[in-house]
C-alpha cells in the first residue's frame, strides 16, 4: 500500500482511505483459504516482535499473522540485548535494520516512545502499545470486528466503560471511530474518565451513570482496571466496582437491554464482566481475538509494501566510507 506510514504510532497516522483499505484487505485475507493467502514476492521479509511489557493476545496474534503471510519471524528479547548495556532504542533498531530485519512490532511502558522516529525511521515500526498513549492495532481490529458484525453504522454510539484515562486503546478509538460517524460515551468512576475540557463534545461525551449508558449506547466496550498504571490505590473494592460498573447476564436482563459487548482483554472475571456474560451470544471478545490476526496481517502487508526507501538511513554528516 503506497504511502502507508513506516511508523504506525497512532490511529491518527492513517487517513480514512488507508483505514478503509485495511478493512477491505483484512476481509479478503479472512475469506481466503490458507494456500491462497499472499506470499511476498522477491525478498522474504524478516519481522521481529519486541515486547517490553507482558502480552498474550497482541504478541501471539502478530506472530501468527507473520507466519500466515509467509515471512520470517524473530522474537527479539530486549532483556538480553544491548539495550541493557545502555544502547539507545534508535541504535538498536538501526542494528536490526542492518541485519536485514524489515519491521519491528514493539510494546513499551513509555508513552510516545516512537514519535521521534517518524521523520527518519531507523526501521519500520508498529506500535504494539506504548504506556498510556495508544494501541492502534487493537483499535483497528475492533473497528474490523464492528464491521464484520454489521455494527459499524454512522450515528451509532459506543460506550467505553471503565478505566478510560489509563487505557491506550481508548485513546486510539477516540481518534478512529469519529471517522466512521460513530459517537463515543466514556463512562466509569470519576477518576477513570477524562475531564470535559479534554474531549471533543461533537463526538465524545462523559457519563458516571450505568443507567444512562444502558439507555444511550448501542454497543458496549468494557475495560479492565489498569492497576499497574495507577500511582495510588483504589477507594473501592473490586466487588464494589462489579456491583456499580461491572456487567453480568443478569444485569442485562434487569435492564431488558441486550447489547453487543466488546473487550480488548485480558478480562478480569467478576470485576468488569461476569463469566456467564463472556459465554453468552452478546460477547464479541472472542471475535475480536479471531479478527486480530487478519487485521494485523493487513497492517503488516501494507507497511512492508509501502515503497518507503528512506528507512534505516543514517542521518547527519556523510560517512567517509560507503
Amino acid at each position: 500500500m503506497n504511502n502507508f506510514p513506516s511508523v504506525l504510532e497512532s490511529t491518527a497516522d492513517l487517513n480514512y482511505d488507508q483505514i478503509a483499505s485495511l478493512l477491505s484487505l483484512a476481509h479478503k485475507l479472512k475469506s481466503k483459504d490458507e494456500e491462497d493467502r499472499l506470499h511476498f514476492t522477491g525478498k522474504k521479509p524478516i519481522i521481529a516482535t519486541s515486547f517490553l511489557e507482558n502480552s498474550t493476545r497482541t504478541k501471539h496474534s502478530f506472530a501468527i499473522a507473520i507466519h500466515k503471510l509467509g515471512a520470517t519471524y524473530i522474537d527479539f528479547n530486549a532483556e538480553t540485548s544491548s539495550l541493557k548495556k545502555g544502547e539507545s532504542l534508535e541504535e538498536t533498531l538501526l542494528t536490526l535494520n542492518c541485519q536485514g530485519v524489515d519491521l519491528c512490532i514493539i510494546r513499551t511502558g513509555v508513552s510516545h516512545a516512537f514519535k521521534e522516529f517518524k521523520k527518519a525511521p531507523p526501521i519500520k515500526i508498529i506500535n504494539g502499545g506504548d504506556g498510556t498513549n495508544e494501541h492502534p492495532t487493537q483499535a483497528l481490529l475492533d473497528l474490523f470486528t464492528l464491521q464484520e458484525c454489521g455494527l459499524l453504522t454512522e450515528g451509532k454510539t459506543l460506550a467505553i466503560i471503565g478505566d478510560c484515562v489509563h487505557s491506550r486503546v481508548t485513546h486510539s478509538l477516540l481518534k478512529l471511530l469519529p471517522l466512521f460517524g460513530v459517537k463515543i460515551l466514556l463512562a466509569g468512576p470519576a477518576r477513570f474518565v477524562p475531564v470535559e475540557e479534554e474531549i471533543d463534545p461533537k463526538w465524545v461525551s462523559i457519563s458516571q451513570s450505568l443507567d444512562e449508558v444502558m439507555e444511550k449506547a448501542d454497543f458496549l466496550y468494557l475495560l479492565r482496571i489498569q492497576k499497574e498504571r495507577h500511582s495510588k490505590g483504589f477507594e473501592f473494592s473490586e466487588t464494589d466496582y462489579h456491583q456499580n460498573w461491572g456487567l453480568s447476564l443478569d444485569k442485562l436482563k434487569n435492564y431488558k437491554k441486550f447489547k453487543p459487548i466488546l473487550h480488548p482483554g485480558p478480562a478480569n472475571i467478576g470485576v468488569e464482566i461476569s463469566l456467564d456474560l463472556m459465554h453468552s451470544p452478546y460477547y464479541l471478545g472472542y471475535e475480536q481475538v479471531k479478527n486480530s490476526v487478519y487485521m494485523r496481517m493487513a497492517i503488516i502487508q501494507a507497511m512492508i509494501q509501502n515503497g518507503d526507501r528512506t528507512v534505516g538511513q543514517i542521518q547527519g554528516e556523510k560517512r567517509l566510507y560507503k
